[in-house]
């Protein structure tokens, strides 16, 4: 298949910041109070609590990296790239997370709409063992996501892929060029 040299061309790049769940952020407030209870603690009883305080205090900020995470989309031609960025700014964790080559798309659109019931048929039709699911939006009711299906491409070749997206409107005009057609999302997006 030839590939219109200014389609294939096209690049873009965007940072999507999960919502941090509440249970984490409980969570991460009762480290606080415990590292603020231990040197208050330490303050009666000396040294000895500064053990417990700077411990809690270190994993506080461990798990508050741990918690937080982000997935950068990069579009480059046909590839979409998926990373997922977690850890601490000391250690940061970069990892690849999803690949669609979308030359290879089924549908792209808003969850539970009639538009992506062609997506969601070849998804239940699969074989559990052939089907995968990525959840790279933002996971906030408050911010409207969509579904993109595509087969499967690389390691997941001859698998159905559904990624849960948080596009831009910028992402999906490159997306409405690139997979003309096959785009239905009506979201007013950031």
């Amino acid at each position: 298949m030839a590939l219109n040299p200014q389609i294939a061309d096209i690049t873009y790049r965007q940072t999507v910041v999960r919502k941090i769940p509440t249970a984490n952020k409980v969570i991460l407030v009762l480290l606080y109070v415990c590292v603020a209870v231990f040197t208050f603690l330490g303050t009666m009883w000396g040294t000895l609590m500064l053990f417990p305080s700077l411990g809690t205090l270190f994993f506080a900020w461990y798990y508050k990296g741990v918690i937080s995470v982000s997935y950068e989309y990069q579009l480059d031609g046909y590839d979409l790239h998926i990373r997922r960025l977690s850890g601490t700014r000391a250690k940061p964790v970069d990892e690849a997370f999803a690949y669609v080559d979308l030359q290879r798309v089924i549908v792209i659109a808003d969850q539970f709409t009639p538009e992506i019931e062609q997506g969601e048929a070849a998804f239940a039709a699969a074989d559990r063992k052939h089907r995968v699911t990525y959840y790279t939006a933002a996971q906030d009711p408050d911010k409207p996501s969509c579904a993109l299906y595509a087969h499967g491409s690389g390691p997941e070749d001859g698998y159905i892929v559904r990624i849960y997206l948080q596009p831009t409107n910028q992402l999906l005009h490159c997306l409405r060029q690139l997979c003309p057609g096959k785009v239905f999302t009506h979201a007013n997006l950031i």
